[in-house]
């Protein structure tokens, strides 16, 4: 699945009253939170929902019965179409699909912090014209000695591989989600957030982020 334009300006979190998280979020949670999101915005329709099979049906008694929005991340301007509210559940149901919108919302938020020069939650100032790349797009390769893969980007300094990242940094930093490394030739640094990608069977961290750099 590749996520569209339109699916990014949509907070798949917000709609579900879920915070956004790296954690992983068990079947009965994400099908409560359907549920309580259906009785919200379509609460005429719910009840036809759960008869069509849908997860709602699952959902226990305490959440049929109420209409509470405690957990929402932000207040929510609209109401939310069934399909809105589908689409969330059914992205954020599927590990894969998960930690691909992850990846492309902390891109989305860290390009529109980047433009409106907003600060970071660390407060680093992300500048007008900050470059910020998918970790994707870096160079990889094997390590010395076959010790993992590593990641490399050139920097401005002419070093080719001025920024360098092993397995071992982003494993160390897997719980808070993001590391900054400074360039091995100049005073220059990056910071990378990761998403973290659940497998069904074993829970595994995607090596999947986003790049951010600026001088210092």
């Amino acid at each position: 699945m590749t996520l569209t334009t339109s699916s990014l300006s949509l907070d798949y979190y917000e709609i579900l009253s879920l915070s956004f998280t790296t954690a992983p979020l068990s079947k009965q949670e994400l099908k409560t939170a359907y549920h309580r999101a259906l009785l919200k915005h379509h609460p005429d329709k719910a009840a036809a929902a759960g008869s069509a099979s849908t997860p709602a049906q699952d959902a226990p008694p305490s959440f049929l019965a109420s209409n509470d929005t405690h957990g929402s991340p932000s207040p929510q301007t609209r109401p939310y179409t069934i399909d809105e509210i589908t689409a969330a559940y059914k992205t954020l149901s599927v590990p894969s699909l998960r930690a691909e919108y992850d990846r492309s919302l902390r891109l989305d938020r860290a390009r529109a912090a980047a433009g409106q020069g907003k600060a970071g939650g660390n407060g680093v100032l992300f500048h007008t014209g900050l470059e910020v790349v998918d970790l994707e797009d870096l160079g990889c390769a094997e390590g010395e000695d076959g010790d993992g893969d590593v990641w490399y980007r050139g920097c401005r300094c002419g070093d080719e591989r001025g920024f360098l990242l092993t397995e071992e940094d982003l494993e160390r930093e897997a719980e808070n989600g993001e590391i900054v490394v400074g360039c091995r030739g100049c005073s220059l640094w990056m910071k990378v957030l990761f998403a973290v990608e659940n497998d069904d069977s074993d829970d595994e961290q995607g090596r999947v982020g986003e790049v951010q750099k600026q001088g210092t």
